[in-house]
């Protein structure tokens, strides 16, 4: 597919770009996921159009040419699909994201506190809340009679046969994915609609704006920790196997942090993190939660540490860059990791939730 091959092209961008940062710097943590990865896309497309509608003009031209049934492989197994899908739920944001930003509408979404640019591929084009991502309703999902079912690997493995009993269902990695897997996801949804063309120009586009944001980041300005602030010194830290820091070293900055007993994001105390004392710290936090962040920021062993005293603390949405996973979402984590100075190791412009 053309669109795979895009992907592993714009890959090789990557991969001498961290190898330039390795050169730079003994400690530098790159990943395997995170090497591989750097394709593109244009912003949001409208989102009003059913997956197979027919060009009015009747032309021939771009007529799908693959067969009427599909088997695609998957987390969970391989499933048959027949046709091209026209009714989808979606049990993850990243899957809500991939959908829009090829021009489709579910019929049914999973929800609870969603980044907000999601409400334009969700909600306000007629999709229909079917219960959250942990604990979806099936009832719901029954009554939409969809056609297809995208689900999590981590939230709904268990699920899979009651699902695959009312739609044909496809499970992927996308919560404890890296930014690479949310990439091969979106090839593959894009694959399943009959998308490939849509989706190699979405790639081309977002490309530019990936190698543009690549390019004005630091190569030696030290390594970072990006972590999620759930509450009074809740700190979960994201490795390099993780969406999100796995995405931001692939950029060109060294994540600090590996997985530890298999898990790519986990806790870490405050004293855990003056242990790996990073030049760069981002906080991933909600409005609701400054209160919990000035309480950090005035602990001595916060003070002490190296981005604390060098103005290198960066806060950025919780929603955004911790749930929201896909092209579209790529390019707006992009746009704030940019104006932000996380990047280019500017002192931090973002200092509250």
């Amino acid at each position: 597919m053309r669109n795979r091959e895009l992907l592993k092209r714009f890959g090789v961008l990557a991969v001498a770009a961290l190898f330039a940062v390795s050169c730079a710097s003994d400690e530098a943590t790159t990943s395997a996921p995170a090497t591989t990865s750097a394709p593109a896309t244009t912003s949001a497309p409208a989102t009003t159009e059913p997956a197979s509608e027919e060009d009015e003009s009747g032309s021939d031209e771009g007529a799908s040419a693959r067969p009427y049934e599909i088997e695609v492989t998957h987390e969970t197994g391989t499933t048959t699909i027949s046709g091209i899908p026209e009714r989808i739920v979606v049990l993850e944001y990243s899957f809500a994201d991939h959908l829009g930003t090829l021009g489709i509408a579910p019929v049914g979404y999973a929800v609870d506190a969603p980044p907000s640019y999601l409400a334009a591929f969700t909600e306000e084009v007629g999709g229909v809340d079917v219960g959250t991502r942990k604990e979806p309703n099936l009832e719901t999902i029954i009554s939409l009679e969809p056609d297809l079912i995208i689900a999590d690997l981590q939230r709904h493995e268990e699920l899979y046969d009651q699902l695959s009993e009312i739609a044909p269902t496809v499970v992927f990695n996308s919560l404890r994915g890296s930014y690479q897997d949310q990439l091969d996801v979106f090839a593959t949804v894009a694959e399943i609609l009959d998308k490939q063309a849509e989706a190699d120009d979405i790639l081309v586009d977002y490309e530019t704006v990936f190698t543009a944001a690549q390019s004005g980041t630091t190569a030696d300005a030290g390594q970072f920790v990006v972590g999620v602030l759930w509450g009074e010194r809740s700190y979960t830290v994201h490795s390099t196997e993780s969406f999100i820091g796995s995405f931001v070293e692939v950029l060109g900055r060294s994540n600090a942090i590996e997985p530890a007993a298999e898990e790519t994001q986990y806790l870490l105390d405050l004293e855990g993190l003056a242990s790996v004392n990073p030049a760069s710290i981002v906080v991933l936090c909600n409005p609701g939660d400054q209160a919990f962040l000035d309480d950090l920021a005035s602990e001595p062993v916060w003070q002490a540490l190296e981005a604390a005293q060098n103005n290198r603390v960066y806060t950025f949405n919780r929603n955004l860059w911790s749930k929201a996973r896909g092209i579209t979402a790529f390019r707006l984590i992009l746009q704030e990791a940019t104006e932000g100075g996380l990047l280019s190791d500017q002192e931090s412009t973002s200092a509250t939730c």
